[in-house]
């Protein structure tokens, strides 16, 4: 039987679009369909010299960033979070600084010890001796914006940017990503709907192709009708769509190997890293992956790519695993 929504229930469908990353979206003092900030979240995905896969994730609030996590993989290796590469980033009082268009996350204890710093068309993240890099925006930010049927929402807007640098002392390239929540008060992600159970997967999507173009992707799937394809294309046309499946093939550790995205006339695949196993730092969190995701039939080579993944293994994925039989179902109807 078809489900009818109450009142104010969108049945988790998104209002989505593109948007200007300004100063204003980073305060903590701004708020959105009435909804204050929760959270920056800054993430990045490098390779070094000999192609060995990197990432960092700092979680910025109001006054602290108390989430800091650096991960890396060495030939034949996955994903590790070195309890040594990590007591070194700073965790603590934080102050958040405008100036003009610009915008300034730094450590009490001044800005060499933690800062990154917003400017009008990109960014530079430094974390004591473990990191030190900055980026070009490579597009307008996305955003979306999700009522929930017992009051609140969720307003995001992500910008990202081409960044090289120094990571543990290595030349690096890829991407970082700024990612911005705004929730009611006092919740957050993991006891928002997402963590009960509407997120099933979210991935943040750039690549640079071997013919120097760039594109950035943000695909999700959940339940509830929650879900968005958003795709800024090489030459700035922006692609959206809330009408979106999925279906997936995990390892048997409960990585996820494989998701396709499926909406319109798109199909798009992430594909796990060989490295791209992140340790898990948070048992009650999803998995994290890292891999890279490209549109079906995409001829070009991938040089540098975010494809950074939430997975959730407690069950809530299964429809997607399920998805995956009638999709290739599907595929060997229309080969035969």
């Amino acid at each position: 039987m078809r489900k009818i929504a109450g009142p104010g229930d969108f049945l988790g469908h998104c209002l989505v679009g593109e948007c200007r990353f300004d100063a204003e979206l980073l305060l903590p003092t701004s708020s959105y369909f009435g909804l204050p900030k929760a959270a920056s979240y800054f993430y990045g995905t490098w390779r070094d010299e000999r192609g060995n896969l990197l990432r960092a994730l700092r979680g910025l609030g109001a006054d602290s960033s108390d989430f800091a996590f650096a991960f890396e993989a060495i030939a034949g290796g996955q994903l590790e979070c070195d309890s040594t590469t990590n007591s070194a980033l700073y965790r603590g009082p934080i102050e958040i600084v405008r100036h003009a268009t610009d915008v300034t996350f730094a450590a009490d204890a001044g800005p060499d010890v933690f800062a990154i710093r917003h400017h009008q068309e990109g960014c530079s993240w430094s974390d004591g001796d473990v990191l030190e890099v900055s980026g070009t925006q490579i597009a307008p930010a996305i955003q979306w914006f999700d009522s929930w049927p017992d009051g609140g929402g969720c307003f995001s807007a992500t910008a990202k940017y081409r960044s090289k640098g120094q990571f543990l002392g290595r030349h690096v390239e890829g991407f970082i990503g700024h990612e911005i929540h705004y929730m009611p008060p006092d919740v957050n992600w993991m006891d928002s709907p997402y963590g009960r159970g509407r997120e099933i997967c979210w991935q943040q999507v750039a690549n640079e192709y071997d013919d120097g173009s760039i594109e950035q992707a943000t695909f999700a799937v959940g339940a509830d009708g929650w879900g968005f394809a958003l795709i800024h294309e090489e030459d700035g046309t922006f692609y959206s769509s809330t009408d979106v499946t999925a279906d997936a093939e995990v390892l048997d550790n409960g990585y996820p190997a494989r998701v396709t995205y499926r909406f319109e006339d798109q199909a798009w695949t992430w594909r796990l890293d060989q490295q791209g196993q992140r340790a898990r730092t948070i048992p009650s969190a999803p998995l994290g992956a890292d891999g890279t995701c490209t549109r079906e039939q995409e001829a070009r080579g991938v040089k540098f790519s975010m494809g950074n993944s939430d997975w959730w293994t407690d069950g809530r994925a299964a429809p997607l695993l399920m998805n995956q039989s009638a999709a290739e179902s599907t595929s060997h109807k229309h080969s035969s």
